[in-house]
This record gives C-alpha cells, sequence and structure tokens, in this order.
C-alpha cells in the first residue's frame, strides 16, 4: 500500500463532525442561495484544454465542458452497492486528508420533460446531488475494518470488503433495498433508513467506523450544477473504477447511480503515485467487462495542471 494512502487511514474523522470540511446544514444552505458551497472562483482559463487549478476553474471552463458532455440524456439508474450511509453533509471539498490526483467534478441535473434540438433542457434547481467513492487504495470511508492488514499491493481486496468479489460484486436483482435505485445493499445493511437534512428511507449500511471522507453532498445552483473537489477514485477487485451518485428532490432519492471513466484515462491516472503501488488492475475488470458499466454514465473529462475536470449531465424525469 502507498505510505500516504496508510497514513491517511490512521486519521479517522469523525463522523458528521461540523468541523469536517466546513458542513453546514441544507436549510441554511438553501436559504443563503448559495447552491453550491464553497464554489470555484474565476480564471480565465476556457473550454476543454483548462489548465487553470481544479479551484479556480471559471464558470464559463464548467459550462463549456458540460455542454460537450452528452445532453438530454436520461441517466440510469443503477445499484446504490453495500458502502452507502447517509453522511449527512453538505460540503464541495469532500477530500479530507485523502492523497490522489485533484479531480473537479461538475455534475448539472436536467428536467426531460422537454428538451429543445440542440440538446438543451430545463435544469433542475435546488436539488441535492450527493458522490462517494473508494479512496486511491480502493476502500472507502466507514468501512476500513480490516484494510490496514490488506495487501493491496497482491491482490487489490481490501481485508474486510464484502464475499463475492468485494465491494459491488454479486450485486442484488434489480428491485432489491434501496431506495432510488434496482439494486442496495448486498452486506445486509444496519436495518436503518437515512433521516437526514436531504435524504429519508434510503437503506443504509452498517459502517464500520466513523470515517466521512470522499463522501458528501450539494444543492444545484440557478443553473442546475453541483460541484465537488474530490480525488480521482481508485480500483479494487471486481469492479471497474467508478462513483456513486443519488440526487435528491424534497428529501426523495429520484436518481441512484455510478459513474465512469475512459479506460486511456484510468491508465493515465494509476501509472501515477498514489495509485500505481496498487498493482494488478490488468487482472481486474475493466468497462468491457463490468457487469454494472454503463457508457450513460461515461464522464467528459479535461486536464488540468494539477488534475482533472470532469463533467456529465444528469437526465431525470421530474
Amino acid at each position: 500500500m502507498n505510505k500516504d494512502v496508510e497514513k491517511s487511514r490512521l486519521r479517522i474523522s469523525r463522523r458528521r463532525a461540523l468541523a469536517v470540511g466546513g458542513t453546514v446544514s441544507l436549510g441554511g444552505l438553501i436559504a443563503a442561495c448559495t447552491g453550491n458551497g464553497s464554489s470555484s472562483t474565476s480564471a480565465s482559463a476556457t473550454s476543454t484544454a483548462a489548465t487553470s487549478s481544479a479551484a479556480t476553474t471559471s464558470a464559463d471552463t464548467v459550462s463549456a465542458l458540460l455542454d460537450q458532455a452528452p445532453r438530454c440524456v436520461l441517466a440510469v439508474e443503477e445499484t446504490q452497492g453495500p458502502y452507502w450511509f447517509d453522511v449527512d453533509s453538505i460540503r464541495s471539498d469532500i477530500r479530507e486528508d485523502r492523497p490522489g490526483t485533484n479531480l473537479q467534478l461538475a455534475l448539472r441535473v436536467q428536467d426531460l420533460t422537454n428538451c429543445s434540438a440542440d440538446g438543451s433542457a430545463a435544469v433542475v434547481s435546488n436539488a441535492v446531488v450527493e458522490i462517494w467513492h473508494c479512496d486511491a487504495g480502493g476502500v472507502y470511508s466507514g468501512f476500513e475494518s480490516g484494510s490496514k492488514a490488506a495487501d493491496l499491493s497482491g491482490n487489490g481486496a481490501p481485508a474486510g470488503a464484502p464475499p463475492a468479489g468485494g465491494p459491488g460484486g454479486g450485486q442484488p436483482p434489480a428491485g432489491g433495498p434501496g431506495a432510488g435505485g434496482p439494486g442496495g445493499d448486498m452486506s445486509g445493511g444496519s436495518g436503518e433508513t437515512s433521516d437526514g437534512s436531504y435524504s429519508v428511507g434510503d437503506s443504509e449500511a452498517a459502517t464500520t467506523d466513523d470515517g466521512t471522507y470522499l463522501r458528501g453532498a450539494q444543492t444545484t445552483d440557478a443553473n442546475g450544477v453541483a460541484q465537488f473537489t474530490t480525488i480521482f477514485p481508485g480500483w479494487y477487485i471486481s469492479r471497474t473504477t467508478h462513483i456513486h451518485l443519488k440526487v435528491h428532490i424534497d428529501k426523495k432519492t429520484v436518481l441512484t447511480t455510478q459513474l465512469f471513466f475512459d479506460e486511456a484515462l484510468l491508465d493515465e491516472v494509476y501509472a501515477t503515485a498514489p495509485y500505481s503501488d496498487h498493482t494488478g488492475r490488468e487482472n481486474n475488470v475493466n468497462n468491457s467487462t463490468d457487469s454494472i458499466y454503463d457508457a450513460a454514465g461515461l464522464l467528459t473529462v479535461a486536464k488540468q495542471s494539477d488534475g482533472y475536470l470532469a463533467a456529465i449531465n444528469l437526465g431525470i424525469d421530474v
């Protein structure tokens, strides 16, 4: 395991701690009409040739990349997987202390009731977009049990992972537990359901620790856009690289899906530290062999000076 990843796991954050990431209540956020918490600041970079910092990407650059991504496409429902719980945290920077390549995500929610010929559609403001994904070594916050002793460089499977191929493997059939998605919690769940500021009634997994890194939510702004600053996700055995996502409206989950990356980009990122210390991906599944992958969730990505900007339009029927 990469030493930076290992050290970061020794500093488990306190779950739902107000001090982490400047967490605020959803009601306060919407009332202030901020839309995106600590939103990105302006810069002169434009289009997909952006070379600005992920933290200073201009609104025009983000908008241009979203316009290049497929529009008026209905987002595909996917399982929420085994490692979701209601972190109930509104924040744009979800990295905490996780090492990895910077990734800025721009996610635009579109109402597909009326789509124009040019691909434009009505946007959905004040929706809550929630994301979560594993760290550079393939482990999710809240589920680190046994990971410190795992030989990630040997077989890629974090210790303490569920059977049947690790997290995401052996997904339940469509219609299983988990509001908002065709799957749910293959690990059996905690028996509890979410009851937070933006999610009510979704089945939660039973956590093993109080970590919250690489999890959080943002409200969409007047342009229907929510932005996050995170790291490029790692991989784990039985699954291609992915980011989990939910969209909530009025505390109801209206979309549960997963986002994916081009294979050439994965090769590029994983050739660098700390990802390069996690070997064996060539023996793992990829986009073409993953049982859950759907091209509708493929992110449009632009390289930046210190990482990547990724964008996608999430089409829903409001």
